[in-house]
């Protein structure tokens, strides 16, 4: 029977080319956007998935609460994970990762700069399964002086030879052995690094230091461990050991564990760059949106050519058939259309799979394809969607009337009230896409051209690296700005795209002396002029006051803010936290000056009071060029900066393009978004030009009669468009607080953010009437023109 119905199913695919060809094309676009996606949302779902613990990792982070403000951080205290170890002995294991930063290694004569080095516990293989090349995990980082390589750090020192057992020397003339290569970090992880150094004097001194939070902390639980318990330690953790420091600060301080499945997704804390679960449903969402569209063209056409099909339905029920076996037929042939738009799409993927990847950023393998979780799915998809196609057309067809049809009496029309349901859901999914893909764009446009308060144009930015060349730094300066390319040359403890990290100070208040946190940041007598920073009140530092590197700091208008301080100018900040009894007072600066709110991070986070304090050598250099013969200009710098540091390599960024990096994941997205919808939007247009091609088939007669009687080519135009331009304007009023509502709850998202203007909804729904009206046009410019004796002949 099976076979039989196969047959039949592939008789009526060859027999409409036309139809066949237009689902098929539908159905494939549909299922290899699906396809695509279920990649991408497979690869977001696996993060951290690798490790054999995954289940049991925790990472603690860290909840500080201020009286006026609450900060969530990933970082927590040195002495934390490995207290709680010692207190409660049901955890299994900790792991801690003390960030080192951008590092230059020497090899020899090699010099080379290595970003994302850490130091961590020799419990880190134990706790995390990275794979080994070379080496014993159990042992490699057990003695001081071990390193840890990724294989892509392995290659880059030692080329082909062997690493294990060589020896790296970093700038401060440390030693360090190389104990083990790995396999480099996979990227869907949420933390990565390039080398592993064992811990050494740096960190035990911080053994006891519970005021500074910097590291990353990890801990292993039992199997199926209820976390409340060990979060309801943390209170007395607190009191035992964190609140004698913060206590008389108004700070309190509290833990929170996040399974390590869940951080990529679930996690955004301050300075994390991780995915987003929204996005997932999103990308699920649309993949679900394509089947379905490709699904009701399927449907649209199947009913559309019910009369073609009304006398093989009437003359089956003659010869016996059951309604049941009718179906089965119908729903035989969507199938069938759905295996074979699976198979193309499959061929499709692995074409396209190397373009999605650098759209989408992401680095999946063709290996992936091969997975059962991903066939299993495919085998999924193409039940789901022929099923779906199939289900309506099948009910609606087999439930014809035999004497009806037969006697020439039957009347196709009862389906059409349902094709233009569809039609309208079709163009609503599709105007909805395309509002949310101009707003998403419209806010990562605002985010780029947003003023920063200051100037990023032509400032590269060079990181010192250490303290020891920095004598040397003003004959560098002078010999620079020598140049007339070089407009100005300064530097800042941090880049200005990125500045970190948090300080206690002791300042006055209106109520007098409080302890309270802020941003701190060295700067040098000329940094706010370089980067072209307002000064509102006040004055800038300035070298013929020395004294202003001992006593003066400038703040933003957010600690103005903050304090609720009138009159800024002369407040007192003391640098060495609060007056003790019977101790030395701490040094006292005061606020010389207040400039304009700068962006420290991207527009993702929000502006922070910030304290700059004046030093005349900070660890990164900012230089200020002209646009004009910038490769010149650079070359001149890397040439003199040789010249005054020979052991020092010359490495540079432009300040912009650290900024624009910050966007770099919402832009992959909103081109992944784009081509979806262009792709939306195609497979509804594929269903409409079937459906106006079958229409005008069957208004051919009524046509020719209307030209007789002396209808024009632009009215009859007008007459077979304006059905379809009414079934667009009728998803207007559903698309439109869909996508309102959508992209306003995504736009929470962002501390600063664009306005949803009307303009975006008039633009879209203008554009898509214009799409309705191309798609169309075509066929009813063929039927106008079709002259009316071809149609008439046989009246």
């Amino acid at each position: 029977m099976l076979l039989n119905y196969l047959k039949i199913a592939w008789r009526n695919l060859r027999k409409d080319k036309f139809y066949s060809l237009i689902n098929i094309l539908g159905l494939t676009i549909g299922v290899t956007c699906g396809l695509l996606l279920l990649l991408y949302v497979t690869d977001e779902l696996s993060y951290d998935r690798y490790h054999a613990n995954a289940s049991q990792i925790y990472r603690v982070v860290s909840h500080i609460t201020e009286p006026d403000k609450i900060n969530r951080w990933s970082s927590t205290q040195p002495p934390l994970v490995k207290t709680l170890k010692e207190d409660y002995p049901f955890i299994k294991n900790y792991v801690r990762f003390f960030p080192y930063g951008r590092v230059m290694f020497r090899q020899g004569e090699k010099r080379f700069y290595e970003d994302d080095i850490y130091a961590a516990d020799s419990t880190v293989f134990d706790v995390f399964s990275y794979k080994f090349i070379e080496g014993d995990a159990r042992t490699a980082l057990d003695q001081p002086g071990s390193v840890v390589l990724t294989q892509k750090a392995a290659q880059k020192f030692f080329g082909s030879r062997t690493a294990l057992g060589q020896s790296l020397q970093t700038n401060d003339t440390t030693f360090y052995k190389v104990t083990g290569v790995l396999e480099d970090v996979p990227k869907n992880s949420h933390f990565t690094f390039n080398a592993l150094l064992s811990t050494g004097q740096n960190e035990r001194s911080q053994a006891t230091n519970w005021g500074g939070f910097y590291i990353l902390s990890y801990l292993v639980l039992p199997e199926n461990f209820d976390t409340k318990i060990l979060e309801s330690k943390f209170p007395q953790v607190y009191d035992k050991y964190i609140g004698p420091i913060f206590k008389r600060m108004g700070i309190k301080v509290s833990y929170e564990l996040q399974p390590l499945t869940s951080i990529h997704l679930y996690s955004n804390l301050e300075g994390e760059s991780n995915g987003n679960i929204g996005y997932v449903y999103t990308f699920s969402a649309v993949a679900f949106f394509m089947l379905l569209l490709a699904s009701i063209n399927y449907m649209n056409l199947a009913t559309a050519r019910s009369a073609k099909r009304a006398k093989e339905v009437g003359l089956r029920k003659v010869m016996g058939s059951v309604r049941s076996r009718l179906m089965a037929q119908f729903l035989t042939e969507s199938v069938l259309m759905t295996v074979l738009a699976l198979g193309a799409s499959l061929l499709l993927v692995l074409v396209l799979l190397p373009f999605f990847n650098s759209v989408s950023g992401k680095d999946i393998q063709y290996r992936e394809l091969l997975r059962p979780d991903f066939l299993l799915t495919g085998l999924a998809i193409v039940v789901f969607t022929g099923f779906i196609s199939g289900s309506y057309p099948a009910f609606y067809l087999s439930a014809f009337e035999p004497a009806a049809v037969l006697k020439g009496s039957f009347n196709a029309k009862g389906g059409s009230f349902f094709r233009k349901a569809l039609v309208v859901s079709q163009f609503a999914i599709s105007l909805v896409m395309l509002i949310c893909t101009w707003v998403v764009y419209k806010q990562l446009n605002f985010m780029r051209n947003h003023d920063l308060g200051y100037d990023q144009e032509q400032v590269l930015t060079i990181d010192y690296q250490d303290r020891q060349p920095r004598g040397s730094f003003n004959a560098l300066k002078n010999t620079l700005l020598a140049n007339p390319n070089i407009r100005e040359v300064a530097t800042a403890s941090a880049a200005t795209s990125n500045i970190g990290g948090r300080v206690i100070f002791t300042v006055e208040s209106n109520t007098g002396l409080k302890e309270m946190g802020f941003k701190p940041m060295r700067v040098d007598f000329t940094y706010l002029k370089t980067m072209g920073m307002k000064v509102l009140k006040g004055r800038d530092f300035s070298e013929k006051i020395p004294s202003d590197t001992l006593n003066s700091v400038i703040i933003n208008q957010a600690v103005v803010e903050r304090m609720g301080w009138k009159e800024p100018l002369g407040k007192k900040f003391m640098l060495g936290g609060f007056p003790q009894a019977g101790q030395p007072a701490p040094p006292t600066a005061q606020v010389i000056g207040v400039v304009k709110d700068f962006h420290q991070q991207s527009l993702y986070s929000p502006i922070e009071p910030l304290v700059m304090l004046c030093n005349p050598a900070n660890g990164v250099v900012h230089i200020k060029i002209q646009a004009k013969n910038a490769d010149k200009t650079i070359a001149f710098i890397g040439q003199k900066w040789r010249e005054t540091y020979p052991d020092r390599l010359f490495e540079y960024r432009f300040l912009d393009q650290d900024f624009e990096s910050a966007y770099q994941a919402d832009e992959l997205r909103g081109r992944i978004f784009t081509t979806f919808s262009a792709l939306t939007i195609l497979i509804a247009c594929l269903g409409l030009f079937g459906l106006a091609t079958f229409t005008t088939e069957q208004r051919v007669k009524e046509i020719g009669v209307r030209k007789v009687l002396g209808a024009s080519v632009s009215s009859v135009v007008v007459l077979l468009s304006k059905d379809f331009t009414k079934l667009v304007l009728f998803s207007f009023p559903i698309a439109i607080p869909i996508a309102w509502y959508s992209m306003y709850k995504w736009l929470q998202n962002f501390p600063y953010k664009t306005d949803i203007g009307v303009w975006i909804f008039v633009l879209a729904c203008l554009l898509t009437l214009l799409i309705c009206w191309l798609t169309v046009i075509y066929q009813s410019i063929k039927a106008a023109l079709t002259n009316p004796v071809k149609s008439l002949r046989s009246e």
